[in-house]
């Protein structure tokens, strides 16, 4: 089958697809759309969730960066110590992005995908599609279809310096992103940059603004296609450790671009939640998922430090792993409603760790880790302070928190989350 055609058989099934799975949206009720939300699980599952739930054309924005079709796995490093304080660097695996099956299966799975992001899409937003060289021309071809080529706004250009190179082609130094509207009525706001005069000496036009700083004198102009942004840094503090992690200048510039305070953005294959730390610093609402737990785990501890107050889910049932983690209960207290605070903080944890997707080379660093020190590799605890036998995740604790805190009326259950996103069912013991 040539290429071509696998685009359109892809296309063709993601389309019957989507008339399977898409039904009717719902109409939001008040307060239905408010809350920011991140979810562990399938997004094609998610968004059909979210349009039941009435949030069909509630997204200002959606940005995402999907699978690009490299045919590569991805890694996310954390850091462990060994006996002597020392710091190493481990290497787990994140996501593949293999897509074994073919370009046709690639394009269904975008295609069934882009429909229902567009049923989410206000009439007036914006869908960024984050891709590179390996995809971004078959996803255009997809998106033309889908969406309409009148609705095509933008190609984004973003250029940066890291990366490899080879002596059979010039350095791939850049990802596109593709910008479409639902309507000719998006909201765009395109900012103003420097464009220096020539030889940087003044023009003196009559009616034209003119500026100087120390590399001469310049006016501003709408912005360019073409955006120069660095990386993620490795000693950058804004480094997470997953492997495609995107900048937040990057992210808030696109933010800013096609939203307002209080705008619902969304991402769909957030990662460790670059878009969604950037719209909250921003004022927006916010709502992302992920199928991959090291990803929603990452983007949980980020998203705290950030301020975020969120409710997390995830579609299936907490696939607790073999181990076992401690939580001691420091102390009791009982409130006037009949009600206590807890008091407790994480004792022990004896994870489950999954050697076969850690780097051979970082296995000895796990393994001396563990000697040294197992609670280190507890990243967060979760508590449902009213447990009716579905867990929900209502309160987030950092794992060397050493007061954690919750009402409950007495039914209350935990988890505990490692540094690599696995989850243990917490037992509670009373201290002393």
């Amino acid at each position: 089958m040539t290429t071509t055609e696998q685009i359109l058989e892809g296309l063709k099934k993601g389309r019957a697809m989507y008339e399977e799975v898409h039904g009717s949206p719902s109409l939001a009720e008040d307060g239905m759309t408010g809350a920011n939300e991140l979810c562990l699980g399938d997004n094609l599952e998610y968004m059909k969730g979210l349009l039941s739930r009435g949030y069909a054309g509630a997204f200002r924005l959606i940005y995402i960066d999907p699978p690009f079709f490299t045919r590569s796995s991805f890694n996310a490093s954390v850091s462990v110590k060994d006996s002597a304080g020392a710091s190493h660097k481990v290497h787990h695996l994140a996501y593949d992005d293999k897509f074994d099956r073919s370009l046709e299966y690639y394009i269904e799975n975008m295609a069934v995908r882009l429909l229902l992001m567009k049923d989410l899409l206000a009439d007036d937003g914006l869908m960024w599609i984050h891709l590179d060289w390996h995809s971004s021309h078959y996803i255009k071809l997809v998106l033309d279809e889908l969406m309409g080529e009148k609705n095509f706004v933008n190609e984004i250009i973003w250029q940066y310096k890291s990366g490899g190179s080879g002596k059979r082609h010039f350095a791939r130094k850049h990802d596109s992103i593709l910008v479409y509207s639902k309507t000719s009525k998006y909201y765009l706001d395109v900012p103003k940059e420097k464009s220096y005069n020539r030889d940087r000496k003044p023009y003196r036009f009559r009616g034209v603004a003119e500026y100087k700083d120390e590399g001469g004198w310049y006016t501003l102009v709408n912005m360019k296609d073409v955006w120069s942004i660095d990386m993620v840094g490795r000693t950058s503090s804004e480094r997470t450790g997953y492997a495609t992690q995107k900048p937040l200048e990057l992210m808030k510039r696109i933010v800013l671009a096609s939203t307002e305070e209080g705008d619902l953005a969304g991402d769909f294959f957030c990662g460790s939640g670059s878009l969604l730390e950037a719209a909250q610093m921003l004022g927006r609402r916010w709502i992302g998922c992920d199928s991959e737990e090291i990803a929603t785990s990452m983007a949980r501890r980020r998203l705290r430090k950030a301020g975020a107050e969120f409710g997390f889910m995830r579609q299936e049932p907490v696939k607790l792993q073999r181990g076992r983690a401690d939580i001691a209960i420091l102390s009791v207290d009982r409130l006037e409603d009949g009600r206590d605070l807890y008091k407790c903080r994480l004792i022990d944890l004896v994870p489950d760790i999954d050697t076969g997707s850690v780097q051979m080379k970082d296995r000895i660093h796990v393994e001396n880790a563990l000697k040294a020190d197992r609670l280190q590799f507890a990243d967060h605890v979760i508590i449902d302070p009213e447990y009716d036998g579905t867990f929900e995740a209502k309160n987030v604790f950092d794992a060397d928190d050493e007061s954690m805190s919750f009402i409950s009326g007495g039914s209350f259950e935990a988890v505990v989350v490692d540094i690599f996103g696995k989850e243990y069912e917490a037992s509670f013991v009373m201290e002393g």
